[in-house]
């Protein structure tokens, strides 16, 4: 055996996603502040539906946008120093994204089942009734967002997830331009945000027919699809995963000259204003990424933090739980429903609709706590070792063929 033959084997390409970074705790954590956010939204449309809509539930749903836009941020501060020219490289970075998310996706689409059958039957429009039932197929291929119809299907929240397996594919393609050119790929998605927000609001000032963007459409298919184009369709919500993408580049080359006062004062006069003003803003803006105004300074400032609160590791835990939380909490309410209204015969939600979303919540947060430690971190840790199995295996063959 050749002196070449019986040197320790190198390390296989396909052993890590990426080289190590350090973590930015703080903004794990707002990722459960934000899944919270979206959870308050669901639960308080279920239970108070006739309730004014005000304070920070009836902007819930804008916490979709915060992960579209924290989703890119994370994904260039981890993936900034690989090559992505490289086929390898690419193959590295899709296999760690399959592994994260798609074990606890499909886990959320099962659970949600029961419930899919049940709306299913329930909805009126044959129409609508084949696009709602398509999302059985579609959904586990993580297809259904590209569907108006089948987007809000099989476990409605995936929709996102649907949305997210776009953007992780071209990632690779658009974050290396971005990175070198900033400044010009922030005016180019400034102009194609505004030019995406025109075209849906043409689309659904001519098929809303006076309904609201966030209402109960499912009763007329024409005004249901056109909703569910807007709201859900990946190439509509790219501008949102792009300027995250923006976002580091600019963190990285001026983020210094940023202080965390100056960041919190900007999240926080961005929150108030929208907040205050959000009734007279134009929905279709509103759902798809006017928000940014708010969430880009809170994303810097969470890059920023070293201490304090949001890296307490309580909090670094209920961040880590998040996805989870986010993907299952309109089963658990589904579920606690039919608890109350089998066993209690509604009286929880009669007599408390408080008591009964608390408990939800709890549970939602339980439940996500389980997935996490039975499912989604043991699959992510499986498939990568498994992967990097593979990678030994065949940088072990090529070395006994050079041998």
């Amino acid at each position: 055996m050749t002196p070449a033959s019986s040197s320790a084997v190198p390390a296989p390409a396909g052993a890590a996603p990426h080289a190590p970074v350090r973590q930015l705790d703080a903004l794990t954590s707002l990722r459960f502040l934000a899944a919270m956010l979206v959870v308050a939204y669901h639960y308080s449309t279920v239970h108070f539906g006739d309730a004014p809509k005000t304070g920070l539930p009836s902007l819930g749903y804008t916490g979709v946008s915060f992960f579209f836009m924290l989703s890119g941020f994370i994904l260039a501060y981890n993936y900034r120093n690989l090559d992505f020219s490289l086929a390898r490289n690419r193959r590295r970075f899709y296999w760690a994204r399959i592994a994260r998310i798609y074990p606890v996706y499909l886990a959320s689409l099962l659970l949600a089942l029961p419930f899919f059958w049940l709306v299913w039957r329930s909805i009126p429009s044959p129409t609508l009734q084949f696009l709602y039932g398509s999302s059985g197929i579609l959904a586990p291929l993580g297809l259904h967002s590209w569907v108006p119809g089948a987007a809000c299907g099989l476990n409605c929240p995936s929709w996102s997830i649907s949305t997210e397996f776009f953007f992780y594919l071209v990632f690779p393609f658009v974050f290396p331009a971005i990175y070198l050119r900033p400044g010009w790929w922030t005016a180019a998605c400034l102009v194609l945000w505004i030019a995406v927000i025109a075209g849906c609001s043409l689309l659904w000032s001519r098929y809303s027919h006076g309904s609201s963007l966030m209402g109960d459409l499912h009763l007329d298919p024409e005004t249901e699809i056109a909703a569910q184009f807007v709201k859900y369709f990946p190439l509509v919500r790219l501008p949102e995963f792009l300027a995250g993408i923006v976002l580091f580049a600019g963190w990285e080359k001026f983020g210094s000259r940023f202080s965390n006062g100056m960041l919190l004062a900007a999240f926080a006069a961005a929150a108030a204003l929208l907040a205050s003003i959000w009734n007279a803003l134009p929905e279709v803006a509103l759902h798809d990424g006017l928000t940014a105004l708010a969430w880009l300074p809170l994303i810097l400032l969470g890059a920023n933090l070293k201490r304090g609160p949001l890296v307490w590791p309580v909090m670094l835990f209920l961040g880590r739980i998040s996805f989870s939380l986010y993907l299952t909490h309109t089963t658990v309410l589904s579920v606690m429903r039919s608890l109350d209204k089998h066993l209690l015969g509604g009286a929880l939600l009669a007599a408390s609709p408080w008591c009964l979303t608390i408990a939800s919540t709890a549970a939602a947060i339980g439940v996500a706590a389980l997935l996490f430690e039975l499912v989604e971190d043991p699959a992510r840790r499986y498939i990568m070792a498994r992967r990097s199995q593979s990678a030994a295996e065949r940088a072990v063959t090529k070395v006994a063929h050079q041998a």
